[in-house]
């Protein structure tokens, strides 16, 4: 199930379900974005104009949706504060097939073609 499709439940706010939906394209993208670079996307988007820092953080220690999505909110080396996205698979893909051998997928770990091996594998064991 992809962040989208459950993006309004629990969210209390537009703002937090666009924050959801801001992440959730991030993911896809980068496993890093500043807060303030996060801030001004979220602002983007009609009825998020008033979204600030304080919204985050609130949304990151009572929100189930934004917690999955977010690693950690911390300063880096130079004092920047970051927001630090897990990445799109879960942990759990990886204990749905323990059997599953590294070792006959083509590519290397992060690759794309190990990636569409792994959807390709599972896909097939879930029509079983």
């Amino acid at each position: 199930m992809r962040a989208k499709e459950f993006a309004f439940e629990g969210a209390l706010t537009p703002s937090i379900a666009n924050l959801v939906d801001t992440l959730d394209d991030l993911r896809s993208r980068t496993d890093q974005i500043r807060v303030d670079s996060l801030v001004n996307l979220v602002r983007r988007r009609p009825g998020s104009e008033m979204f600030n820092i304080d919204i985050l953080a609130d949304a990151y220690k009572e929100n189930d949706t934004v917690k999955n999505m977010i690693k950690n909110i911390t300063n880096d080396d130079t004092g920047v504060k970051y927001v630090y996205l897990k990445n799109l698979y879960d942990s759990d893909d990886e204990e749905l097939f323990p059997d599953q051998n590294d070792n006959d997928l083509p590519g290397k770990p992060n690759s794309p073609e190990r990636t569409v091996a792994n959807m390709a594998k599972r896909a097939s064991r879930k029509r079983t």
